[in-house]
């Protein structure tokens, strides 16, 4: 029981820091100005896919963890190699398994962030110098196309 309550505090922490640092990231992203995002599709998809791989880290980190203290605690002689061990191991394990985690939150987020991409004008636009450099961009784009194929 005591085990399986860090599990869900870690994961708890593990979707908060992915959720916050992962958003500011792609919010960066976003501003640079790399395309139209439906923001509301993305932030929806971009939660569920934190919290599943918040879920996963935690619990998969504290497996991996407990087998690697196993074999740590066989090396062991005495208290402080023991002591060592314990917490060496435990922690490769859990920050390992953090790492391998933050991969998959940047992944999936670029592919969550392909997925809520549109073509579609916006319907207000705040700046009326920011709508006519829209529409310069896009006939670039347009004529640069052209020009590749033919």
């Amino acid at each position: 029981m005591q085990l399986s309550s860090f599990a869900v505090f870690l994961s708890i922490l593990w979707f908060l820091v992915y959720w916050i640092l992962g958003g500011v990231f792609f919010a960066v992203i976003s501003l640079m100005r790399l395309g139209r995002v439906r923001k509301l599709r993305f932030s929806c998809l971009f939660s569920l896919w934190v919290l599943v791989i918040g879920i996963g880290a935690a619990f998969k980190g504290i497996e991996f963890s407990q087998t690697q203290v196993e074999k740590c605690l066989v090396d062991a002689t005495n208290r402080a190699q023991v002591v060592t061990s314990v917490f060496g191991c435990g922690f490769s394990g859990v920050f390992g398994t953090f790492l391998i985690g933050a991969v998959a939150v940047t992944l999936g987020g670029f592919l969550i962030f392909a997925i809520s991409r549109t073509k579609s004008r916006p319907w207000i636009v705040l700046e009326q110098g920011e709508d006519e450099n829209e529409e310069r961009q896009e006939m670039e784009e347009k004529e640069e196309g052209a020009s590749k194929y033919f």
